[in-house]
């Protein structure tokens, strides 16, 4: 909850901040391209990398890869979502499997939503705008009921 106190109106004019996470350097290079018009993007090839990254990045969301070396992309999800400061973080994973036990154990793990491989632009690009606009809402009224809270209300 420490990072939801360090909200301020400056965070809702910035563009939004993705980290995508792959292995694969070539799938890294065809989301940044699909993405990087409209938002900040950083990239970890592996789980240990992104976890290091979301403290300094702050992203807003994570397109991440399940299947990695080393870690996966449910353990990377299950250690952000046990800390306070990463909980909020919006997960999509990506995978190359359509699976329906993967995106249960995914969603469990708190994902909001899947992409699969090969990827489709238009379905990725909406997928990632909307997940993008409610973590932007989200963290809107976050803010709006602390300063509620402290007996400012935002005008």
């Amino acid at each position: 909850m420490e990072q939801n106190n360090k909200l301020s109106p400056l965070v809702f004019s910035r563009k939004g901040r993705i980290l995508i996470v792959d292995d694969m350097q070539v799938n890294i290079i065809i989301l940044r391209q699909l993405l990087s018009k409209e938002y900040e993007i950083a990239s970890a090839l592996s789980g240990q990398e992104a976890l290091a990254l979301c403290d300094s990045f702050k992203p807003d969301l994570l397109l991440l890869d399940i299947e990695m070396p080393g870690m996966s992309g449910f353990e990377v999800c299950r250690q952000l979502k046990s800390q306070s400061d990463t909980q909020d973080i919006a997960v999509i994973f990506v995978s190359a499997h359509n699976d329906e036990e993967q995106q249960v154990s995914g969603f469990e793990l708190g994902a909001v939503d899947f992409i699969h491989k090969p990827l489709n632009a238009v379905i990725a690009q909406a997928r990632v705008k909307n997940q993008i606009q409610l973590k932007r809402q989200s963290d809107l009224l976050r803010f709006m009921l602390q300063q509620e809270g402290r007996g400012k209300v935002p005008s």
